[in-house]
């Protein structure tokens, strides 16, 4: 008899790459989503389509009433409910939740409140009224469903994802200025911020481990790449790839506060030692490569205006000229200042 897997979302940048890898691993594969992003997705083999709306429990429930699967891998929706609906009908459930989990995730450069590297076991925000809050709950909730045999329970944190149909673009602030010829970038605090990523394919491979190895039932693991770029290497390799000798200027952040989200950040790297002695995990693509592919992707396939979030920072190309002609002014003042170790 044939295994049977369902993945909740599955359009995603690491959703088409987990339908491939069960469907490589002679799953069949139920794929429930609402339909507005199957536009351009291929996968690499037959799969059933349900669809549905997978915040909403009538529209889940009735889609999915009366199935059952060996594993169900939910990538988006409301976890809780989706955890509710699919007890004793599935074997393994595992729910991909996020980093900002982590109490002091979510910081500022410069900031070193946070040890490094984050392990699994480190204080969630459980306490926080918002999102990251209700993310602690629904992982609490999954490990008592879990406790309770409603199904074999597994949690797979992500990072910042990005590569192909990734919708956080931070690779975006250097693409476009790359396209758009400028001659520099401002780059706050000199790039040397290293904050976690994981290419789609790279977390797609670890949620696959997860999902289909019996030793990753009740754990919740962190994912990403193994190596943590700097965004300033990030930046390097998107416009080499692209062929522009773009010239990085650093500058502190308060004075460049939007222009390249990705190196505001505090660093952050996740503990990724668990899911490799564990599951065996390695990187299917080291994040070199992986960076030039995204650099290449997006500069093919511009996001639309409405597609681009904060996180591809601000464009402001006149205010970027003003504040470069200052630092330069005042290096050139005060060469010292900018003297690079």
């Amino acid at each position: 008899m044939s295994r049977k897997a369902l993945v909740v979302g599955g359009t995603g940048p690491s959703g088409v790459y987990i339908v491939d890898f069960l469907l490589a691993a002679g799953y069949e594969v139920a794929v429930f989503n609402s339909g507005r992003h199957d536009s351009g997705v291929f996968f690499a083999g037959p799969v059933e389509r349900l669809y549905g709306d997978a915040r909403d429990e009538a529209s889940f429930s009735a889609a999915t009433a009366g199935r059952t699967w060996d594993v169900a891998v939910c990538t988006y929706g409301k976890l809780r409910m989706l955890a509710t609906q699919l007890a004793f009908k599935t074997q393994r459930f595992v729910g991909i939740t996020g980093q900002p989990v982590y109490r002091g995730a979510a910081r500022r450069t410069p900031d070193g409140g946070i040890a490094l590297p984050v392990p699994e076991w480190s204080p969630r925000q459980s306490e926080s009224a918002g999102y990251t809050g209700k993310v602690a709950e629904g992982e609490d909730q999954l490990f008592a469903q879990h406790g309770g045999g409603e199904f074999e329970a597994v949690i797979v944190r992500y990072p910042g994802v990005y590569g192909p149909r990734a919708p956080i673009n931070h690779e975006w602030a250097v693409v476009k200025r790359v396209i758009d010829r400028r001659p520099f970038m401002l780059m706050p605090h000199d790039g040397m911020s290293y904050f976690q990523r994981g290419y789609a394919e790279n977390v797609a491979w670890l949620v696959f481990l997860a999902a289909t190895r019996p030793e990753a039932a009740g754990h919740a693991f962190n994912s990403g790449d193994e190596r943590v770029l700097s965004a300033r290497r990030v930046a390097e390799l998107i416009a080499d790839e692209l062929g522009w000798p773009m010239e990085f200027i650093g500058i502190p952040a308060q004075y460049v506060s939007g222009v390249f989200p990705l190196a505001e950040k505090a660093p952050l790297i996740l503990d990724m030692s668990k899911a490799r002695t564990l599951l065996g995990y390695r990187d299917r693509v080291d994040p070199e490569p992986a960076t030039r592919e995204t650099a290449r992707w997006l500069r093919d396939h511009p996001p639309a205006d409405g597609e681009i979030t904060s996180a591809a920072g601000t464009f402001d190309y006149a205010s970027e000229d003003r504040v470069a002609a200052m630092w330069r002014e005042a290096t050139a003042a005060f060469p010292l200042a900018s003297a690079r170790e």
